[in-house]
């Protein structure tokens, strides 16, 4: 089994605001935040977890070993915040 690399408070903090700039990744968060289903019941693609895996991947590579769970919740507590949502 591979071993998971935990981010730093410091690197989390900095790839939360890489994702803000990202006006195409920002958007797509606060939509899955907002709903993560279709009008038709499908899950909106891609997925929050899926859209930043593609975004560390895109700045780490495919082997980067980080995981991103805390990065997650990050993005999740500042898109919630700016969408005026319960934190």
């Amino acid at each position: 089994m591979v071993r998971a690399i935990f981010m730093t408070k410091e690197q989390i903090a900095g790839l939360v605001e890489k994702a803000r700039l990202d006006v195409e990744l920002w958007a797509l968060l606060k939509d899955r935040e907002l709903n993560q289903f279709n009008a038709d019941g499908t899950a909106k693609l891609p997925s929050m977890s899926t859209a930043v895996s593609d975004f560390v991947v895109g700045l780490y590579g495919a082997e980067h070993g980080y995981e991103i769970g805390s990065l997650i919740i990050a993005l999740r507590f500042h898109t919630r915040q700016e969408l005026g949502l319960p934190v």
